[in-house]
Formats: structure tokens, C-alpha cells, sequence
């Protein structure tokens, strides 16, 4: 039953016009009808009110307001695999007794679904429930469609309910997201949990291979087998459709995960298949005991390893050998542009300091790492990193750690003093530094080196030709300025006598408080003899160490390399200027020793990467270089001071890893002989060449329901977007059925496609694109459909059913609960009816009304005619009976009536035929007509019956008339004026 309940407003607001145009209607009609009768004055305001009134109701949304205690119910009947035939039958007898117990005016419908969802009964107050004929695709379970078509299909003007019929076990959509749409109007969902098929359960949780991988390197899969119970079982390996291995497993209950290495495989895109057996009465679903994968193998990567010292990559280079090419050099023999380093997939430095190489070189590595997409591993050791000057370098701006130290770590002092010769030879412009003099280069390497000490650090410069002259006297460095300003005043001249220069740096560093004590010798020439056996023997009593830098041909290199030697330091020799900055740097760095932190510890996990995937636990480390995290770079490894072990990012189109500790037996002995140390570098470098840009596509696939959606981005070798191509792919099922897949540009770069992915197994797909900004891109992948997450697992998920019903303020009801599903515990549902279009029409036929009663003049003799003209022509009285005259008596009639009707008056007033037949003439009142048009603003005169006489009215008195007829309307129109 409806019931009105009040009445609304769509818009209150137009009411306020009811103040504004009521007083104004009731001024205007004062003023402007001032001349009416006071009945017709206060007859015509009414009206015009009532027109207001009705026409601003509706402006205002005038709606009648009905309550209904209707009630519609929606049965969702979860017809998916996961809910077994007798299961399904009980959904049905449910729906039967609920039905039975409906109120004449309730209605009820039905949504069947599996993957998708189907109406199979209209809503309907019919209590019969005939056969569910409708059959949805049942690998799925689509809980999300069905409650969105339940919601559609409920009518609005009557109390709504949802009922789900589920085991809750969703795998496509978003029920939550549903459930929501449901609350938010105002549909409760109620929840009828089923039960699934019960027994014990082993199925296949997952199989993963990597992809891509190289040829001539070994295969691992993962493995991943879930049991209900603790059971045993057979596992088999399949490949390309050939069994490869079969073993037993004991599983236990729960999830059960096992690794199986598999030969190397030839090049080409391999299927990979995993089987499990469980025992008899161990298993209920077969559907879920068979997962795929797949991995597509490479030819083998082509590495250029570039090594500070000889010997230095042999282990990384032995890992690495079975399944990749590597050409190990010198940095003196690495291709010094990226021309030369294109040829390679990627380039490994081990331990390489920034002195060895070339500025061109470093170039070089960066165009073909940024540009051409190459890969790039950073291998640690005493001269690398910050260790090895890599300070305001391209490797610095390469590497995914910054150089600069931790803050935390404790920083012993170092005592430092620069001798450089100044002898006239130094004038000279040498090697690759044409134009540049050799004084210039070796006083900005020493303003170098002081920048990379400390505050708490000592610097001292000594200069000398033939004698010594300190430019900085060794102090505490504060502000590393004021020492610029005083090396930039170093000028040249004279001879070279290196002894002068180094005996007084001996004796202030003996003198000094720093922990840490080094000299940096610099000369080009030969120099004059002196007590060097005295003065090592005197270094080395004070823990002080010599580096010794020989510039030139020119150069005593035997001294040089004496020194270095006696001292405990390193001799450079350089023909180039231009290294001498990172080569006092360097020295800086290794004097303090900050930068190498050395003792055991084990590194811990600090992000996910597939460098680390499939390994356990990793072996312990004797030291690294000490570096920072740096914005963007994904620290995987960290120390037990927390400071970064192995980072990586993505650089331009390349790819570079770090590795802060070294690849030899100084302090990755442990790790030398671990079993995975050759798994470790190869998924490192095949991490870092996975990327191989300089204009490519970059596929995806996604699964969603049975559906397969393609995404690829395609760019251009500067990072630029590729638009406009003609774009697809072609796909090769498990069937081995082959179809074409037409990509779409849906934004700049991006081109997507489906296709449909129902059959279990693995799909390859190679996508090429064409067009003007591309000759010809292709792209080899693939993906692997298992079987459908319907089949995973036995347990009904009343986690999820339980949301949807708190969501909604719904219940949980059993199967034995039919009745319940129609009791009307809901809110009445108020609805709303429009008046407007009903005050719209009444206001219009009351316009003329109101026009009429101001227009036009009925006084009640013409109301009595009409009533009587009305009676007549119905026949509810008799016609009145035509009078007997002869002819000239009806003449003088009509003529009669012609003149009351033009107004002029006839010498004899109307008399009846049966007087003037008489000769008497008596007085006659005038005939009224009906619908006569009166003046607008006063009212017509009366007519006064002639006084007896017998002498007919003269002419004169009839002018008297109407001159008093005109002098009243005259007088009438200056009162209205």
C-alpha cells in the first residue's frame, strides 16, 4: 500500500516569490482597477492570486510524497565451479521457500553467475520459481557483475534487498567496489555462505623460470605446492611437452616450495610444465595440479670487464664464463668512445680507479650507458668508489650510491703535505694538456686533494726548485678556500732538488697530531742528490707514507719509483696533465683511509631484486667502500652500518649496479667460494643488459578474467615517444594456434590490444612495429596462462561475503532461512510525484477567467437568460409558442429590435402588437441582450421607463437623453484621467 505522507520541494528557494509578487498583485489591482464594482475588483485579485500562487508552486517543485511498504528481492545464485551440483541444488530449493513467502505486493528476480552474469527471472510478484535456464561461463567466479546487474534490475519505487548465494571465492572484478554502489543506495546485501567440495586438496600454487635468459646458462625453477594434509606426491618437470625429471616430495600442510636446476637450453622460447601426482584419496580437484611457465633464451651476452690490476676479474671471470663472452682489458685498452663500446651488451669495471682512465674514455661510457641502453657494473676494492677519485667524474654521476661518507662513521684524522716542484721545467705545457702549463694542473690537483679531507683533517704545501718554501704551512684545513687561494699563487723557476722539498714535509708531519700521515711527491725532472736512505728510515720510524707522481719523460723515474717503494706508497707515472687531479685525489683518499671499512659482517636484504632472486642465505663480508644512498638508486643490500653493499637503478636507457665490496679473496673470500656466486653475477648482469634500448618497444602482458591485454611503449633512441605506428602481434597459443592482434595507440607512445586466454599453458608473442619514425621494431615475450584461480585452494572465503554484508547492513542468513529473505524489516521507501505539470495546466485555464472577469460585463438578467436558453434546449421547459401576427405587426418588431440595437431611438417606444393595434401607447422596459459590452471602467446607466402619457416622445426629448447620456460619460472619463 502507498500512503502520502507530505509534500516537497525540489526548489524551496522559489517560494520567496510569493513575498515579492502577492503584495505587488494586490497594489496594481488597487490602481489599475480602481473603477470596477468592489465585486468584480476583489473577484478579478483572487483569481490573479490563485494564477500566482499555482505558477510559483510549481517553479518550486510542488511533489506529493508516498510511502510504499512494497518489498523486491534479488536472489544472486553463484553457479561457478566451486560450488558443487548438490550445492546448487539446495540454492534453488532456497529460492523456492523464499518466494513462497511473499506478500501479494512483493515481487522477486533472479541473477545467475559465473564469469559473467545473466538474468534468468525478471522481477515479479509471481511466487513460481520455473527451471534456471540460463548457463554462464562457470571458470570463474564474477561476484562484482552480479551484484551491479542485481542492483539494476530492482525498481526504485519499493523497499530493496540483495540475497548472494556464494562460497565468496571472487577472481574477477571488485565486490567491495560493487558493495559500495549498494550502500550507497540504500540496498542491503544479505549473505548465504555455501560450502565447498570437501576432502583433502593438493594443488599447484606456482612455477616461475627466468626470462630472458642466456644461452649456456642453467635453468632454475621455483616450484610451489600447497596441501591440505601432510601427504606425499610425485613432481615432474616438462619441457617443450618431454619430461625432464620426476621425483617424489613429502609435502606438509600448507605451502610446500622446491627448486629444481634444469641444463642450459638452446636458443629459443621454451614451455616449461610441472605436474603433481598426489597418492589416491589425497586429492579432490584435478584441474589445479598442472602449472606452466616459460623462458625465452638469449644468445650469450658479450662483456667487456675492464680490471685495475691484473688478475682482479679473474673470479668474476670464471663465474661468468659458461654463459657469456667476456673480453677482459685494461683501462688503458678500454675503447675510449661509444662507437667502440657498442659492440659489447655490457661493461664491468673491477676495482678501477678514475685515474686510469681517460676523460674521453669515461665519456665514452657514459654516452653508451645513457644512450645506447648498455649495461654497467661497478665492482668494488681499495681504489674504487670515492677510494678511487671518482669525484666530479661521469662514473659519479652514473653510479646509483653517493660518494660522500655516512655521517656516523667514525673518521680518523690524516696529516697531509703536497711537495711540488716549481722548476722551470713546469712552465712548460706537456702531453694532452696543450696550451696548459704543468704548474697549473698540479696546483689545481692539489686544491683537488685538500678538498676531499675534512674539517678535522691537516694540509700542508711545500713547493721547491732549488730550495723549499712552504705555501700553506701544515694545519688543521677549516675552510678549504683560504687554501685555493694560496696554492692558485704558486709561481715557477729554477732548479729541482727533491730532498729540500721532502725533509721539511718529514718533520712538520712528525710534529702533527693527525693519526694518519702521507706525502704526495710531484716533480718532472731530475733532481739533485741528497740523504733519501736517512730520510725513509726517519718516515718510516713515524708511520708516514710516500706516493711519488713523475710528469714527463723528462722525470728521474728510478728515484720516483725508490721513493714510492721506501715509503710504502704507490708511483704513478703520467705523460697526460690532466690526470693529475684525480690522481692526488686519489692519494687523498687512500692516505685517509675513511672511505675502507673493513670487518666481517653479513649483509642484509634491504629491497627486492631479481639480482637476489632464488637465493637463501648470503655469505659473509670483510669490508667494502663506504658510500650513501643517493635519490633514486634502490639500495638491496646494505652493511650493518646501513650503509649501501649492492644498489641499482636505471640510468638513461642503461641500467648500472654497484657493488661496494670487491670480487677477489681480500674481502669477499666467502663469497668467492659460495655456491651461487656464479648466479649472483649472472643474474646481475642479465638485470643490467635486460633493457638493450636505442629505440625499442617495451611489451606487457596482463590477465584479467580470460582475457589477455597487451601494453607496449615505444620509444625513440633519445627516450622521445614513437607515435603513430602500425603496431601488433602475433600470438602462438598452447594449442599451437596461431592469431593476429591488432595494437591500438590509446596515448603518446602507447599502443594496447587482447585477446582471449581461456586455454591453460604458455602464450608466445612477438610484437613488431613500423612507420616513419621507425623502420622495423620487434620484441619477443611471452606469457602463461594457469589454470583459473576458481580451482585454488577449498575453503569458502567468508572473510570476503562478511565485508559485503557489513557494507551494506546486511545479514547472514543459512540455507534453512528462506522466509527471511522477504521480511519486511526494511524502511518504508518514500517516492515523490511532480504536481507542476498539473499547477501549470490549472493556471492556464484560469488566465482567460481572469481576463474575462476584468473584460467583459454579466449582469445576472443575462445569467437568468442564458439559464433559461440552456433549459430550453434541453428540454426541461417548453418553448414558448410563437406569437399570432400578421405581417406588418412582425415587421415593426424587427425594426424595433434593429434600433435598440444601433442605439437610436424611434419616435414610439416597443409596445406589445396587441397594444398598438389598440392605438394606446404604454412604456416598456428595454429588452436586455446578452453579452452586451459594457465600458471597461463604469458602469451602464439605468434605463428609466418613459412616464404615461398619451402623446408620443418628441424628438427633443430623446436629444435631452442622450445629450445626458454623453455628459455622463464625459464626467466618467475625467474622473478615470
Amino acid at each position: 500500500m502507498d500512503a502520502i505522507t507530505g509534500f516537497s520541494f525540489s526548489r524551496p528557494e522559489a517560494l520567496l516569490l510569493l513575498l515579492l509578487l502577492v503584495p505587488l498583485t494586490v497594489y496594481l489591482t488597487r490602481t489599475s482597477m480602481a473603477l470596477l464594482r468592489p465585486q468584480r475588483r476583489r473577484f478579478s485579485l483572487a483569481l490573479r492570486l490563485v494564477v500566482i500562487s499555482l505558477l510559483v508552486l510549481a517553479l518550486a517543485g510542488l511533489g506529493i510524497v508516498r510511502a510504499s511498504d512494497r518489498l523486491s528481492v534479488v536472489f544472486l545464485l553463484d553457479r561457478s565451479d566451486s560450488v558443487p551440483l548438490s550445492t546448487q541444488a539446495a540454492q534453488t530449493a532456497y529460492v523456492s521457500d523464499a518466494m513462497a513467502s511473499m506478500r501479494e505486493t512483493d515481487a522477486a528476480g533472479a541473477v545467475v553467475f559465473g564469469a559473467d552474469a545473466l538474468v534468468d527471472r525478471p522481477v515479479s510478484p509471481d511466487k513460481t520459481l520455473p527451471d534456471l535456464r540460463s548457463r554462464p561461463t562457470t571458470t570463474y567466479s564474477n561476484l562484482a557483475d552480479a551484484l551491479r546487474l542485481g542492483l539494476g534490475i530492482l525498481p526504485a519505487a519499493t523497499a530493496r534487498r540483495l540475497v548472494l548465494l556464494s562460497d565468496g571465492k571472487e577472481n574477477v572484478g571488485s565486490a567491495e567496489w560493487a558493495a559500495r554502489l549498494a550502500a550507497a543506495n540504500g540496498v542491503p546485501i544479505d549473505i548465504v555462505p555455501l560450502g565447498t567440495a570437501s576432502g583433502p586438496e593438493v594443488w599447484l600454487e606456482g612455477l616461475s623460470a627466468p626470462s630472458p635468459v642466456r644461452e649456456g646458462e642453467r635453468v632454475s625453477l621455483q616450484v610451489s605446492v600447497s596441501s591440505s594434509t601432510d601427504t606425499t606426491a610425485t613432481l615432474s618437470i616438462l619441457m617443450d611437452g618431454a619430461p625432464l625429471t620426476t621425483s617424489g616430495v613429502s609435502l606438509v600442510r600448507g605451502t610446500n616450495s622446491f627448486v629444481q636446476q634444469l641444463p642450459p637450453a638452446t636458443r629459443g622460447f621454451h614451455t616449461y610444465a610441472v605436474q603433481v601426482e598426489p597418492p589416491a584419496g589425497s586429492d579432490t580437484r584435478r584441474e589445479n595440479n598442472r602449472y606452466s611457465a616459460f623462458s625465452l633464451v638469449l644468445g650469450k651476452p658479450s662483456l667487456l670487464i675492464v680490471e685495475g690490476h691484473e688478475g682482479e676479474a679473474a673470479a668474476f671471470r670464471s663465474a661468468l664464463a659458461p654463459s657469456m663472452d667476456a673480453d677482459v682489458v685494461a683501462p688503458s685498452s678500454m675503447p675510449a668512445n661509444a662507437r667502440g663500446l657498442a659492440g659489447y651488451d655490457g661493461i664491468v669495471l673491477v676495482n678501477v680507479p678514475a685515474s686510469s682512465l681517460s676523460a674521453t674514455a669515461m665519456q665514452g661510457l657514459q654516452l653508451a650507458v645513457r644512450d645506447l641502453g648498455k649495461g654497467l657494473i661497478v665492482v668494488g676494492g681499495d681504489e674504487s668508489y670515492a677510494a678511487g677519485g671518482y669525484f666530479r667524474t661521469p662514473l659519479e654521476e652514473m653510479l646509483p650510491v653517493d660518494l660522500n661518507l655516512p655521517s656516523k662513521l667514525d673518521i680518523p684524522s690524516v696529516g697531509m703535505v703536497m711537495v711540488i716542484d716549481r722548476s722551470g721545467s713546469m712552465e712548460m705545457a706537456h702531453g694532452g694538456s696543450v696550451g696548459v702549463k704543468k704548474i697549473e694542473l698540479a696546483k689545481e690537483a692539489a686544491a683537488q686533494a685538500v678538498a676531499q679531507l675534512s674539517e678535522r683533517d691537516y694540509a700542508g704545501v711545500i713547493t721547491f726548485d732549488d730550495a723549499a718554501d712552504w705555501v700553506v704551512e701544515l694545519q688543521a684545513l677549516g675552510d678549504p678556500a683560504m687554501f685555493k687561494s694560496r696554492i692558485g699563487s704558486i709561481t715557477s723557476g729554477g732548479g729541482t732538488d727533491i730532498y729540500a722539498g721532502l725533509s721539511p714535509a718529514v718533520d712538520a708531519l712528525i710534529n702533527s697530531k693527525a693519526k694518519s700521515r702521507h706525502i704526495v711527491l710531484l716533480t718532472d725532472g731530475v733532481s739533485a742528490p741528497g740523504d733519501y736512505e736517512g730520510l725513509l728510515k726517519k718516515m718510516e720510524d713515524n708511520n708516514i707514507t710516500l706516493s711519488a707522481v713523475a710528469v714527463g719523460i723528462d722525470a728521474d723515474t728510478a728515484l720516483m719509483q725508490t721513493l714510492a717503494a721506501g715509503g710504502h706508497g704507490r708511483y704513478y707515472y703520467t705523460e697526460d696533465g690532466n690526470a693529475l687531479p684525480q690522481i692526488f685525489a686519489h692519494e687523498s683518499h687512500i692516505a685517509s683511509r675513511s672511505y675502507l671499512i673493513e670487518h666481517p659482517f653479513t649483509p642484509e636484504r634491504s629491497s627486492p631484486s631479481a639480482i637476489l632472486e632464488g637465493m637463501g642465505g648470503l655469505p659473509a663480508l670483510q669490508g667494502y667502500v663506504g658510500t650513501s644512498p643517493k635519490p633514486g638508486g634502490q639500495i638491496v643490500l646494505v652493511s650493518d652500518a646501513g650503509d649501501p653493499v649492492l644498489a641499482q637503478w636505471q640510468y638513461g636507457l642503461g641500467r648500472v649496479v654497484a657493488w661496494t665490496s670487491d670480487a677477489k679473496g681480500q674481502w669477499a673470500k666467502d663469497w668467492v667460494g659460495w655456491q651461487d656466486f656464479p648466479r649472483f653475477w649472472a643474474q646481475a648482469v642479465r638485470w643490467t643488459t635486460g633493457t638493450q634500448a636505442g629505440g625499442s618497444l617495451q611489451p606487457r602482458v596482463g590477465l584479467q578474467g580470460g582475457t589477455a591485454k597487451i601494453t607496449v611503449d615505444a620509444s625513440a633512441p633519445d627516450g622521445s615517444y614513437l607515435n603513430n605506428l602500425a603496431a601488433g602481434a602475433t600470438v602462438v597459443g598452447p594449442d599451437n594456434i596461431t592469431a593476429t592482434v591488432t595494437l591500438h595507440q590509446t596515448t603518446a607512445g602507447r599502443y594496447e590490444g587482447s585477446f582471449p586466454a581461456t586455454v591453460e599453458g604458455a602464450y608466445l608473442l612477438r610484437v613488431q612495429a613500423t612507420g616513419s619514425q621507425a623502420a622495423n621494431l620487434s620484441q619477443t615475450l611471452g606469457v602463461v596462462v594457469p589454470y583459473s584461480p576458481e580451482y585454488r585452494g577449498s575453503v569458502t572465503d567468508d572473510g570476503l561475503l562478511g565485508r559485503l554484508a557489513s557494507l551494506t547492513s546486511g545479514r547472514t542468513l543459512t540455507l534453512a532461512q528462506g522466509a527471511a529473505a522477504f521480511e519486511h524489516n526494511l524502511d518504508a521507501v518514500k517516492s515523490t510525484s511532480d504536481l507542476w505539470p498539473l499547477l501549470l495546466l490549472l493556471a492556464i485555464l484560469l488566465l482567460p477567467f481572469d481576463i474575462g472577469v476584468r473584460r467583459v460585463a454579466v449582469r445576472k438578467a443575462d445569467v437568468l437568460t442564458a439559464l433559461d436558453t440552456v433549459k430550453r434546449r434541453l428540454g426541461w421547459q417548453p418553448r414558448p409558442q410563437p406569437a399570432t401576427a400578421s405581417a406588418p405587426n412582425m415587421a415593426a418588431l424587427f425594426d424595433a429590435k434593429s434600433r435598440v440595437r444601433t442605439g437610436r431611438a424611434d419616435d414610439q417606444q416597443l409596445r406589445p402588437l396587441s397594444d398598438q393595434a389598440a392605438g394606446t401607447i404604454q412604456p416598456q422596459p428595454t429588452i436586455p441582450i446578452l453579452g452586451e459590452i459594457a465600458a471597461p471602467d463604469i458602469e451602464a446607466p439605468e434605463r428609466k421607463p418613459a412616464p404615461p402619457s398619451a402623446a408620443p416622445a418628441t424628438t427633443q426629448s430623446r436629444t435631452e437623453d442622450a445629450d445626458s447620456l454623453a455628459t455622463r460619460l464625459r464626467r466618467a472619463r475625467d474622473q478615470r484621467r
